[in-house]
């Protein structure tokens, strides 16, 4: 097997990590506290929390849609356990939309029970659970891809979201602070190291492109043409001198 990427063997240590701070096996008094784990700056409020998760399953089925090239070639050189899907992990990806729809429920029951506004601060919490994959997406799309095949949904984010609906329910108000609500925040763009422009920077311009063309010189104005009256007037014809002998005057 070749060796994994660097994203992929960080996200091994995280989860190795969180392994570690898990208590022993058979210690554990709340069902919510088996399975997967919450990362450790997860939220504690319960809305915060349904918001937070919302931003988390909502990115990765998003980048999953940028990623199915890469998937595929995964598959195709390790292996499935599905044969002949027309999408890879079609069935998983189903049953993570239908857990969206779960915790999007909560937030927003959440909200409408409010007699504040928290939309603000759940839309925070779901900026925060999208940016989980900020790291990943610093390299490829091959070692994202590998990075996402290695998460999985916490297992707290199905149990709170549906105590948050329930309880709100339970207030029985309808009010409209919250509107739009925090699940409207939008997705944070997929994008890779790979994901960089193509087109070439403009050339820079020669110095004979910047330097301006030089003007013209400016042409002679014509000769004023004479006209009758400015025409000048002959000088008057010289005396012809006396001829010899003849007594002047």
């Amino acid at each position: 097997m070749k060796a994994l990427p660097l994203i992929a063997a960080i996200l091994i240590g995280a989860g190795a990590a969180q392994a570690a701070q898990k208590p022993p096996a058979g210690s554990a008094t709340n069902p919510a506290e088996v399975g997967e784990p919450l990362p450790a700056n997860a939220p504690k409020d319960p809305y915060q929390l349904a918001a937070w998760c919302y931003g988390a399953l909502d990115q990765y089925l998003f980048i999953y849609d940028n990623i199915i090239p890469q998937l595929q070639a995964i598959d195709k050189e390790f292996g499935s356990s599905v044969k002949n899907e027309t999408r890879p992990y079609e069935a998983d990806m189903a049953a993570a939309h239908d857990e969206l729809k779960v915790i999007a429920s909560a937030v927003e029951a959440a909200e409408r029970a409010s007699p504040r506004v928290i939309s603000t601060q759940g839309a925070t919490a779901v900026m925060q659970g999208r940016s989980i994959w900020t790291p990943a997406q610093q390299h490829t799309r091959r070692e994202l891809a590998r990075a996402w095949l290695s998460w999985a949904l916490p297992d707290r984010c199905d149990s709170n979201a549906r105590e948050l609906k329930a309880k709100s329910e339970l207030l029985g108000q309808a009010l409209k602070y919250n509107a739009p609500s925090a699940t409207s925040a939008p997705r944070a763009p997929v994008s890779t190291s790979e994901d960089v422009p193509n087109a070439a920077p403009p050339p820079a311009a020669s110095a004979t492109d910047a330097a301006p063309a030089p003007a013209p010189p400016p042409e002679a104005a014509p000769a004023p043409t004479p006209t009758p009256d400015s025409a000048p007037t002959p000088a008057p014809d010289a005396a012809a001198p006396p001829a010899p002998g003849t007594p002047q005057a």
